[in-house]
């Protein structure tokens, strides 16, 4: 739980070394979550804790990732689904996506629905070779959410995105890294392993450049946009101390040491 919430949240935030942990605790129902429970994820992406964060990682316990939104609590003839997509979990992924820091999203078992979205918002995904990925939408007779259209119709294709969507077949975390949907996929008991090297590595590194970098891939920009923001940035983190300090060690043959500032 999250110190000072007001509400039990099933989110837990761990410091491992330079890494922050968010990891979703509700096995019972394979870590999928109520509407309240969504927006609260929000705040906690917002608290400055993460804010400071240098990496992130999403992760769930009992063996799942997320399933998605618990359908138990949907009533098609009591909420306005456009309000709750648009006002309350779309907000939600647009600031993982925003987030300062990278993030890498560590995924066992089902990412299905808002854990779909919630897993491929990340700059990162790691998955176990039998992680589960797709859009289960058909067999409730709703359409793919929590922005699935974007990231299979831009790391796959269209007709893919198609067959996915129209026959709601899942892929494996193996299928996935194949295809590209994913960064990488791993035996299910190298998965916190891998994770942690991965998110270690990155904790290590310039923070403020890899800020600028995620500025710069947060959307699609014409060649000479891309030319102007690596400029503009450039200026201002080669200023910094820790480009001050890549440039040192460099001149002095020596590793980096980085602070994230």
């Amino acid at each position: 739980m999250i110190d000072g919430a007001e509400t039990v949240t099933p989110f837990r935030l761990i410091e491992d070394g330079p890494v922050l942990v968010l990891e979703i605790d509700r096995p019972d129902t394979r870590n999928s979550l109520r509407l309240t429970e969504i927006v609260a994820l929000g705040d906690v992406l917002a608290s400055a804790h993460v804010m400071a964060a240098r990496c992130l990682v999403i992760r769930g316990v009992g063996g799942s990732f997320c399933a998605g939104r618990d359908v138990r609590e949907i009533d098609p003839d009591g909420e306005d689904a456009y309000e709750v997509l648009h006002r309350q979990i779309g907000p939600v992924l647009q600031r993982l996506r925003t987030l300062p820091a990278p993030t890498i999203a560590s995924v066992g078992g089902p990412a299905l629905g808002f854990g779909l979205g919630l897993a491929l918002a990340c700059d990162m995904t790691i998955a176990a070779d039998n992680a589960v990925f797709g859009s289960p939408f058909r067999r409730i007779g709703a359409v793919l959410d929590s922005g699935g259209h974007y990231f299979f119709q831009r790391r796959l294709c269209s007709h893919r995105a198609a067959e996915l969507v129209f026959t709601g077949r899942m892929l494996s975390g193996s299928e996935a890294a194949i295809l590209g949907l994913i960064n990488e996929a791993v035996a299910a008991d190298r998965l916190a392993t891998r994770t942690t090297e991965l998110a270690t590595l990155i904790a290590s590194g310039p923070t403020a450049a890899f800020r600028a970098t995620k500025q710069i891939l947060l959307k699609e920009r014409s060649f000479d946009e891309v030319l102007e923001l690596e400029a503009r940035f450039q200026k201002e983190v080669t200023h910094g101390p820790d480009g001050r300090e890549g440039l040192a060690a460099f001149r002095e043959r020596r590793n980096p040491v980085f602070t994230g500032t």
